[in-house]
Formats: structure tokens, C-alpha cells, sequence
């Protein structure tokens, strides 16, 4: 057994969301060592700086040899594809997890590679507005909520990761793949996608951001976010996105007609209605 409860943990990719689990673990001291790995030598090199990782190679292959815990925190097309060489590359006794928020094509990923007993993935739901290594800190999963997916994955592997997350601070709960992944397309890319469309009608309407008041800037917050970051999730989000577009649209006109009518009943009747669903917890 390891002296420590998270054994050798390797992270791959060391943007916000690694660099923080690195900087989280390390900070705890729950790991006999963290190791990480980088495409870019930039964020190899400031993640050793900070001490946020006591070794980083420019060979995922090397970062991984001797690990008993890897995790992808990458894109999802990036972790998907990498999954599979991961996997042929550790032995069986290696816990495999990731950080992407996606999980089925993960899920399908890992049956397809046989390593679907010993993937467990998991969607902490932080972020930031920032990406790299620099935006990175070690309190980002603290209270955080981290949904875990463990398929078909043994309970030693399951438990080596729920230890992992509550390690930083966070809570875990399970649910499956599909269930997941619709809960994502309509609470986390809807919003995403109701926010570019807003910004969109502002900009045609020719206002400013300037000109935007508080709530004007929480609504458009979200459509400042990475296209790249955001285009790799939607080529694989669930179908209900769609449904929830569409419905967004079909109360969008409703209210248009409320307004133009000057129907202030109906138009009170909807704001009651929706501001009881946001008090709900």
C-alpha cells in the first residue's frame, strides 16, 4: 500500500483543470507523487515552479510508466482519442479517469478499448472564465460537486477515485453515462447557447457591452466562452440540446406575444412561475 492514499498520480494536460487538481492533491499532501504532462514545455515548466507537480515530462508515455492513478484532463475529442493508448500503455491495476464533462462517448471509449473496468469518469462542475496552467489554483475543487461515472469499472477503481475527489475537498455522486450527459445539454450548454443568442440580438441591435447593466452582464457572461472548447462538446452533445433550443424559442415567442398585447396578467403569471423554480434548491 502507499504511504499515502492516492498513491502515484499522473495528471495528462495541465490547463485550469489539471493544473488545479495538481496544485489540490499537492497542497493536501494525498499523493506520493504527482506527475504531469503537457504538450506545451511552458506549462510543464510553471507547474513544476509552483510546486504543483513534482515531475513533468514531455512524454505522456514516461508520465504515466509507474502511476497507479491517470487522469485525462483535456478537450473531449483530445481524451477520447488518448484514452484507448492510455490504456494499452498501463497495466490492469491502473485506475483510469478523466475530468472532461462528457461522459458517454468517454464510456463508449473506454468499452471499446477494453478498459471499461477500470475507467471511472468524473465531471467536477467548476470552471473558469480563464484558461492554461496560470488560471490554475488549488482551492477551485473545494465544496465542489463532482458527478462520477463508473460503468462497468470494479469498486477498487471506483473507490480509488470517489478518495481522490473527496482528497480536494469535493463531494461525489454517481449516475450513468447517458443521464449525465443529457443533464449537461440542457443546464450547461443550453445556457451557453440561450447566452450567444442574446449576444447576438444585443450586437445586431448595435449596444455596446458598456451599455449593459448587471443583469445584462450575467445573461452574456457565458458567450465570451472558447468556441473551440465549445464546439468539441456540441459535436457530441445529447439531442435534447435541440429539444431545449426549441423550446426556449417557443417561450421566447409567447412572451413576444404577451408583450406586444400588453398582457401583463399572463406576463406576471410567467415570471411567478419561473422565479419559484429558481428559489427551489
Amino acid at each position: 500500500m502507499p504511504e499515502r492514499p492516492l498513491g502515484r498520480v499522473t495528471i495528462l494536460g495541465l490547463g485550469l483543470m489539471g493544473g488545479s487538481l495538481a496544485r489540490a492533491i499537492t497542497a493536501v499532501d494525498a499523493a506520493e507523487r504527482v506527475t504531469g504532462w503537457s504538450p506545451r514545455s511552458t506549462e510543464r515548466d510553471a507547474a513544476l515552479t509552483a510546486g504543483a507537480v513534482g515531475f513533468a515530462s514531455a512524454d505522456w508515455r514516461q508520465a504515466v510508466a509507474d502511476a497507479d492513478m491517470v487522469v485525462l484532463a483535456m478537450p473531449l475529442g483530445a481524451a477520447v482519442e488518448m484514452l484507448p493508448d492510455v490504456g494499452a500503455a498501463t497495466p490492469s491495476a491502473v485506475t483510469l479517469t478523466d475530468v472532461v464533462s462528457l461522459k458517454q462517448p468517454l464510456a463508449d471509449g473506454a468499452e471499446a478499448a477494453r478498459v471499461g473496468d477500470r475507467w471511472v469518469g468524473a465531471h467536477p462542475m467548476v470552471g473558469g472564465a480563464s484558461s492554461g496552467f496560470w488560471a490554475s489554483r488549488s482551492d477551485l475543487y473545494q465544496d465542489a460537486r463532482v458527478w462520477v461515472v463508473s460503468g462497468t469499472a470494479s469498486g477498487e477503481h471506483r473507490e480509488r477515485v470517489e478518495a481522490l475527489w473527496r482528497a480536494v475537498g469535493a463531494t461525489t455522486e454517481e449516475i450513468d453515462a447517458g443521464g449525465h450527459d443529457r443533464a449537461m445539454a440542457l443546464a450547461s450548454h443550453l445556457p451557453q447557447l440561450v447566452s450567444n443568442a442574446l449576444a447576438g440580438v444585443l450586437a445586431s441591435e448595435g449596444l455596446s457591452p458598456s451599455a449593459l447593466g448587471p443583469g445584462g452582464c450575467d445573461m452574456t457572461r457565458l458567450a465570451s466562452s472558447s468556441p473551440d472548447m465549445w464546439l468539441d462538446l456540441l459535436a457530441h452533445s445529447h439531442p435534447d440540446l435541440v429539444k431545449g433550443l426549441r423550446g426556449v424559442a417557443v417561450e421566447a415567442e409567447r412572451i413576444a406575444d404577451y408583450v406586444e398585447t400588453l398582457d401583463l396578467a399572463e406576463l406576471s403569471k410567467v415570471m411567478r412561475r419561473t422565479a419559484t423554480w429558481r428559489e427551489r434548491r
